[in-house]
């Protein structure tokens, strides 16, 4: 094989090799359709949930319910009605700040009156984002 063939060889495997792997990355991508909204996206509308859902393809939401043991967002309940007028599943999630077991409990305390005062759907899912 002379040396113009084995390049052309090398560059074709290498070509090949880099298109698996972005179709690889591109499959792997996460899904899009479950979207986070919290009091930082302001007051969202039936309509604009609705919109989410037809032109997106967003079929759930997580609404932020709280924060710590003090903060309550103020856009939960509506946010949580908003969206199951627009026919989408809802869940909720607390941010959470503890540093040892009692404050762990005293955060989730706190969520589940708050995810409750919101109206949460009972069996939606009440998540913890721990970052």
């Amino acid at each position: 094989m002379n040396k113009h063939k084995l390049k052309a060889l090398i560059l074709m495997v290498g070509a090949i090799f880099m298109a698996f792997l972005m179709v690889n990355v591109t499959s792997q991508a996460a899904r899009m359709d479950m979207v986070d909204v919290s009091n930082n996206n302001g007051y969202m509308s039936t309509a604009e949930y609705t919109s989410m859902r037809n032109e997106f393809g967003v079929k759930a939401l997580t609404v932020k319910i709280s924060e710590g043991t003090t903060f309550k967002d103020g856009y939960a309940a509506s946010n949580i009605a908003n969206c199951q007028a627009a026919g989408l599943y809802v869940n909720g999630y607390h941010f959470a700040h503890y540093k040892t077991k009692a404050q762990a409990i005293a955060e989730a305390d706190f969520a589940g009156q708050a995810a409750k005062a919101a109206r949460l759907p009972v069996g939606a899912v009440l998540a913890t984002d721990v970052e």
